[in-house]
């Protein structure tokens, strides 16, 4: 595509579900401040059209910050390994912040669960990661052994 002619098109890539493990929420570290937290991923699975292969167990986490206003800040990172073995880095960023109904002067806002991770992956067959632009969608999913995210990928 030429950028100069339309708007960015989206191809879906993968997905990537993830287990988390521990969940942790701390105050403000300064008076007024926001509240942080960490979520470790215990594992995973990645599949799509682009990209298969999991998440390697315990390889990472999110550190979240939570703002006055509500909204999340995800700040994420940990590995997934390829079907082929590659092992490719993942730090993912984002925002999440739930339904508002309208009130008290507030207009009504919807959900919201975006992100753009960036990637570090070994020459070969995955290293179009680390030259594409990738933005994606989240939802969390309560679960009978506990809490999950669920990611759709695109790419731009």
């Amino acid at each position: 595509m030429d950028y100069r002619s339309g708007e960015p098109r989206l191809e879906h890539a993968f997905d990537i579900r993830i287990n988390f493990k521990d969940r942790w929420m701390w105050g403000p570290i300064h008076p007024g401040g926001p509240s942080h937290g960490y979520t470790s991923v215990l594992n995973g699975v990645v599949e799509g059209p682009k990209l298969n292969g999991k998440v390697v167990d315990v390889s990472g986490a999110d550190w979240p910050v939570v703002r006055s206003d509500g909204v999340v800040e995800l700040a994420a990172h940990y590995m997934l390994e390829a079907d082929d073995g590659a092992k490719i880095y993942i730090r993912n960023m984002g925002y999440v912040y739930g339904p508002r109904p309208a009130g008290n002067g507030l207009p009504e806002r919807p959900g919201y669960f975006r992100c753009t991770p960036y990637f570090r992956a070994p020459d070969g067959p995955h290293e179009w990661l680390n030259r594409t632009v990738v933005v994606g969608g989240g939802e969390r999913h309560p679960d009978p052994a506990g809490v999950f995210s669920l990611f759709i990928f695109c790419c731009v």
